[in-house]
């Protein structure tokens, strides 16, 4: 049986492509993005994430912002939280980024031993740092941007960084990681200047890249089947005296005042709080109070609503 040249081609041709395409079905142009090669290589499952999920329309009619090009001059990535806008910067970024995967676009840095990327999903807004070698520095900033009247704060229990505005719970950075190029984690650890995060990675003597991964984590949106409105311990001691002075009618009306500053599902379901919970919710603020912790509405779709007292995740101001 003879085989024409032309059928020989082919097949090569597609032997070569295949061969273009590593274990984690990242395709051949890791060869040509050094960031995209490290991520590969210390964590495949979020390049995997980054090239079959990029961002997309979300149930309920609502669009996410689309996903930061690569030639965004502020190097922010942007997440929209309740109708806020929460963003993690870049700002030790050089250039513009370049977009190797749909869910992913990478830049260089002004210190040559760093790498940078961004990566959106639809729950997580992630800033991740590629660390090349042992010259690299071991503090990392990025600044948060978030509406007016929000501040960070780190829990003691686990190091996630809380974001809160005007003593309700916006969202979180977290818990901090960092992992080595053989798979083992890298001490690591967060603090906040102002509205700044500010990761320290202890990486002498890992095996390089290192790979560590601020993620801002999204609350209360209409694709989710879940999630808490949490009040600061310093709102909910404000509702509880309110009710010391002037009863439940009181209090409803010092948690109306806090849920009006709010906007979308984080406003509807605050008020749900105060108008159908009523006494109930109160009695919730009170045991909160009294136990030095703070009051949350849990949300479960398709609309069941009840009330907590939580220790985590509470700002302490």
């Amino acid at each position: 049986m003879r085989i024409s040249t032309r059928a020989v081609v082919a097949a090569m041709a597609a032997l070569l492509a295949l061969s273009t395409v590593n274990a984690a079905g990242t395709p051949a142009i890791a060869d040509t993005d050094p960031a995209l090669a490290a991520l590969t290589q210390v964590v495949p499952e979020i390049v995997e994430e980054a090239r079959t999920t990029p961002p997309t329309e979300i149930p309920e009619g609502d669009v996410q912002r689309p996903f930061a090009i690569a030639t965004d001059p502020d190097r922010t990535l942007v997440a929209t939280v309740s109708e806020s806008d929460i963003g993690i910067g870049m700002p030790d970024a050089a250039g513009n980024g370049s977009q190797p995967l749909p869910g992913l676009v990478t830049y260089a840095a002004k210190q040559p031993s760093v790498a940078y990327a961004h990566q959106r999903t639809g729950q997580i807004a992630r800033a991740l740092t590629i660390i090349k070698d042992s010259s690299a520095p071991t503090e990392y900033r990025f600044p948060i941007s978030a509406p007016e009247g929000s501040m960070l704060e780190v829990e003691d229990d686990d190091g996630t960084v809380l974001i809160y505005n005007n003593d309700i719970y916006l969202g979180e950075i977290d818990l901090p990681w960092a992992k080595d190029a053989n798979g083992n984690a890298v001490p690591t650890s967060y603090r906040v200047e102002g509205m700044t995060l500010i990761q320290t990675v202890n990486h002498a003597g890992a095996a390089y890249p290192v790979v560590a991964d601020p993620a801002l984590k999204l609350q209360c949106e209409w694709w989710k089947a879940m999630c808490r409105l949490i009040f600061s311990k310093k709102l909910t001691k404000k509702i509880y005296n309110a009710w010391f002075v002037a009863g439940v009618a009181g209090a409803i009306e010092a948690m109306k005042y806090a849920c009006d500053k709010l906007k979308g599902k984080a406003k509807l379901i605050c008020k749900i709080a105060y108008t159908a919970g009523g006494a109930s919710a109160v009695y919730k603020v009170r045991e909160a109070a009294n136990k030095g912790q703070c009051f949350a509405v849990r949300f479960q779709a398709p609309g069941i609503v009840w009330y907590e007292v939580r220790k985590k995740s509470c700002q302490k101001k």
